[in-house]
């Protein structure tokens, strides 16, 4: 009987280990996700205050 607790209480404590380490794993992710749009939005905003436009049409060659 004492094994079987031992057993149980060693699985129990993996299985929360696990479900542990995967919610900061994600909570990470998400930090990282943020971060990078921020940069990302940064980035075009510094793009565009140097006269540059995304939305600027490109013109196409016309061929015959």
């Amino acid at each position: 009987m004492k094994s079987n607790r031992f057993i149980v209480s060693a699985v129990l404590a993996g299985v929360s280990t696990w479900l542990l380490s995967n919610y900061f794993q994600g909570v990470s992710q998400q930090r990282r996700q943020l971060a990078r749009k921020k940069m990302s939005k940064a980035a075009v905003q510094d793009w565009e205050g140097e006269g540059g436009s995304i939305i600027d049409v490109v013109p196409r060659a016309v061929t015959s």
